[in-house]
């Protein structure tokens, strides 16, 4: 194949939720982020996504094309496809009422759509009829995660003859292999997928059908959402149950670092937060740490130290071994904030926490943007001891913020949290090993002996504002993989 500028490439981005639009976790922000940056390097970007109730309440759009599918020999379905426009990017929205006009995602109430697998089947179909209604020849479709892992094998298999997709070549983002998509076997006809290629090397697990383990299978190049995350998928530990998968993909997996939307994380211009300030002025730093601390219910005292979390109430995010070291840690002179939604059980333990003390500890039960920020800009201390962490965006906003994070050694976070030594270098942030309270536990009190150092502590938080984590970095870095499919 000849090679082509890398500033002329068309790509379409293929995902199931986009900053700006709808959201349920970093794929959004992932999206919404890179798509500009990628638009202003020179590419002819286009997003597409399904017409979910909530997009089209939340962006204006238009009807402009129709097409169809065939999903299997017998089985023809019809879309509608409208366009609208997100911060210069044009957003393409596939329209199947059926499938999208409903309450919620990828659930509802907490439990996951029966037909999800058959949504995004016909989604990742009509992702491809629509490139060609719109007569747009894409170098690359860029495909994220399990809702859109079939667009790989309908591209290699059912298009393989199509002289329209001849030099079209398939990324898939991996940014978080934990969530796969099985599905029964008797699927496979509703979901256009062949007989063939129902075996262990494509499409079978444990007699199911796994989508994302199909869509590493096809795909022509594949990537994590951070080197060290990359790097565990090779693993048995960290593979989620698809290491042969990563292992026989190998040498086309790559790690790239998400990277951090400084326009909404930033505090010298930060709207949501009561006072700015930056690495050669951090006053107003305590001016939000004593505003954090009234609205979080907790007596005002600069001189305690604050430790923040923002979360999803998940297995993922450690609070197995969080939970007990709390109990321990909150035995000191301290105070902990968090924010957090999801698991029922998990929200009913951190409330018992905040109970048992009120003065230390305060818990607010759901999600509220302002005061997640409040939260970064507020705390001296950042807990994010995650089981597995592909990236994770927040110990990146803390760095900013001059709020340390506390992490386990896992994933993104190995890759942008120096941890602190004693000994040599004050690193950014405190890191720890094993899943387990008592390791936790440990940093958390060497986090505590630097806050009462306070030139190291300063010395420590100016360090974690000068990291960059730029998305200009990750888009090079995409940029080469695309490049690397077309020459």
């Amino acid at each position: 194949m000849a090679s082509k500028s890398s500033s002329e490439l068309n790509v379409l981005f293929a995902v199931s939720e986009y900053d700006g639009i709808v959201k349920t976790g970093g794929l959004a922000d992932a999206a919404g982020a890179l798509a500009p940056v990628m638009k202003a390097k020179g590419h002819n970007i286009r997003v597409i996504m399904p017409a979910y109730r909530e997009a089209l309440a939340k962006i204006e759009t238009r009807s402009v094309a129709s097409g169809a599918v065939a999903m299997n020999h017998e089985e023809t379905l019809w879309f509608g496809l409208r366009h609208g426009q997100l911060n210069g990017i044009d957003i393409y929205f596939v329209e199947y009422n059926d499938f999208y006009d409903r309450d919620g995602i990828y659930s509802s109430n907490g439990h996951g759509f029966q037909d999800n697998s058959r949504r995004f089947a016909f989604f990742c179909k009509a992702a491809l009829e629509a490139c060609r209604v719109m007569s747009f020849q894409p170098d690359v479709i860029h495909c994220h995660d399990w809702p859109t892992a079939l667009l790989p094998y309908y591209l290699r298999v059912d298009e393989c003859q199509s002289d329209f997709f001849k030099t079209t070549r398939s990324l898939l983002t991996i940014h978080n292999a934990a969530y796969q998509q099985h599905t029964g076997v008797s699927q496979l006809d509703g979901i256009g997928v062949s007989w063939r290629y129902f075996n262990s090397a494509c499409f079978e697990d444990c007699g199911q059908i796994n989508l994302l383990k199909g869509g590493i299978a096809f795909a022509d190049k594949i990537n994590a959402v951070s080197p060290s995350y990359g790097r565990e998928l090779l693993t048995e530990a960290g593979s989620h149950g698809l290491v042969d998968s990563f292992r026989r993909r190998q040498k086309d997996l790559t790690g790239i670092l998400n990277g951090c939307d400084y326009q909404q994380w930033n505090p010298e211009t930060d709207q949501l937060i009561p006072t700015n300030y930056s690495s050669t002025d951090l006053s107003g730093k305590q001016l939000c740490k004593e505003a954090l601390q009234k609205r979080m219910g907790l007596p005002v005292a600069v001189d305690k130290p604050v430790y923040g979390l923002v979360s999803r109430l998940a297995e993922q995010k450690g609070f197995s071994f969080l939970m007990p070291a709390l109990w321990q840690f909150l035995n000191q002179d301290v105070q902990v904030v968090m924010l957090g939604s999801g698991d029922s059980h998990t929200a009913s333990e951190l409330r018992k926490l905040a109970d048992y003390f009120p003065d230390k500890c305060s818990f607010y039960d759901g999600f509220d943007n302002a005061l997640a920020h409040q939260i970064e800009a507020g705390a001296d201390f950042f807990l994010m001891p995650s089981l597995f962490e592909p990236c994770g965006l927040n110990q990146i906003y803390s760095l900013k913020y001059a709020t340390l994070p506390v992490v386990r050694r896992v994933g993104g976070l190995i890759d942008t949290v120096d941890d602190y030594d004693a000994s040599g270098s004050e690193g950014t942030g405190f890191a720890f090993d094993a899943p387990e309270p008592g390791a936790l536990l440990s940093a958390l009190h060497q986090s505590l002996d630097v806050y009462r150092d306070s030139d190291q502590f300063d010395r420590m938080r100016k360090q974690a504002m000068a990291c960059n984590f730029d998305w200009q970095n990750a888009a090079d870095s995409y940029c080469s993989v695309y490049q690397s499919m077309i020459c």
